[in-house]
């Protein structure tokens, strides 16, 4: 039987200017290290790092209305021009003060329409059918730009150095605007379809939405924790080159999308969540105790591989649960959660890092995701829907 087309020119292009928008979100992953070369504490690193989450919620409703309303191709420009305008304020920070707060909070708006729109853009391009296949692969160029991680460290030999690396980062995510401007949008349908507030929340509060905003919050929260802390708590253990760690979590997670992404829709979305959070729980448990550069290594692994899995296993049922012409609203919500996470967990955990230590804080943070994940269990049970392929009307 012939499948349909998944590689189109629009999707190349997509995912060729996601590539480079999301060399911003990766590269901002050492900012931390920076603040740490400032001697900021792990609370203040983690609340530096959280003030993105409250840009991002402040405009989540705008995001919303803009990428159902406007259209995606608007929305993602004016997300990328954001991004990239706040990389360049990292010049002008020289120690924890509001500079550093402001850049957090612009660059937190920007990540969160640009977060929303690829998602919801390649939603709007990849065949029904292929939809958990083709937003897995989609979903590998937003996760390769983790590779600079690693790269960075041939390039910023000392911490202090990473506020002229990012500026030059900020200039990729501009190039990023080249490739999206030529992407088509294909939405004539649904621009006919007014956008009322009742309705969407309607559509939001959907019995079987609630599964997947319950366990996208215990997802997104374990990889605010791993993201905001595990380079900087190996850095202190004296692990040798700890940047290392995000080559093996953009492997596993391109690894097992590129060689699982077909079956992913034949083993059904749902069922592979539960198996992908594990892993990542396991992740966090070895960087707990963590002491050398191939134990961290591991828990890089593992991490990629769950994210490999679980991200694109919730998007899509985020976009199968939704009527299509709300599709925007809802993968703003979706990501609205990944900002709620981002804002609450890295301070709070953080908070306990301090009062105890690192490995205290991750026990923690995999004890609380393991808890969470059985309430999801018993959710899906009660109100998950089995029509996983199917387009919600």
């Amino acid at each position: 039987m012939n499948r349909e087309k998944l590689f189109t020119r629009d999707f190349n292009l997509l995912m060729c200017a996601h590539f480079l928008q999301a060399l911003g979100f990766s590269s901002m992953l050492l900012f931390p290290l920076y603040l740490d070369s400032l001697e900021a504490s792990r609370a203040e690193i983690g609340t530096i790092m959280a003030v993105a989450a409250v840009g991002g919620l402040f405009a989540r409703p705008w995001i919303a209305w803009a990428l159902d309303h406007l259209g995606r191709r608007k929305t993602l420009s004016m997300g990328t021009a954001i991004i990239g305008g706040s990389m360049l304020l990292v010049l002008w920070i020289v120690d924890t003060g509001p500079v550093a707060y402001g850049m957090r909070l612009l660059f937190g708006i920007g990540a969160g329409a640009c977060f929303s729109g690829y998602f919801t853009f390649a939603a709007d391009l990849i065949p029904e059918s292929r939809r958990t296949e083709g937003l897995a692969l989609f979903g590998v160029t937003g996760l390769l730009p983790l590779l600079v991680n690693p790269l960075s460290s041939h390039l910023v030999g000392d911490p202090s150095e990473i506020r002229l690396f990012l500026p030059v980062v900020g200039l990729a995510v501009f190039a990023s605007l080249i490739p999206l401007l030529q992407v088509t949008e294909k939405r004539d349908a649904d621009k006919s379809i007014p956008w009322k507030v009742r309705e969407v929340l309607a559509s939001l509060k959907s019995s079987t939405l609630i599964p997947v905003w319950f366990v996208t919050f215990a997802f997104s929260g374990l990889v605010a924790v791993f993201f905001s802390f595990t380079t900087v708590t190996a850095q202190d253990r004296d692990i040798l080159n700890p940047r290392d760690l995000w080559y093996m979590y953009a492997l596993g997670a391109a690894v097992v999308r590129i060689s699982g992404a077909r079956i992913l829709d034949r083993i059904g979305p749902s069922n592979l969540v539960a198996p992908a959070l594990a892993s990542y729980i396991g992740s966090v448990l070895v960087a707990s105790t963590a002491s050398t550069h191939s134990e961290i290594l591991v828990a890089g692994l593992l991490a990629g591989l769950g994210h490999g899995i679980c991200f694109p296993v919730l998007t899509s049922q985020v976009v199968s649960r939704t009527p299509s012409h709300h599709r925007g609203s809802a993968m703003a919500m979706f990501t609205a959660i990944w900002s709620l996470s981002g804002l609450i967990m890295p301070p709070l955990f953080g908070y306990l890092a301090d009062l105890f230590d690192d490995e205290f804080m991750f026990l923690c943070a995999s004890i609380w995701a393991t808890l969470l994940l059985g309430g999801w269990v018993a959710l899906e049970h009660l109100k998950g829907t089995p029509k996983q392929h199917q387009e919600a009307i």
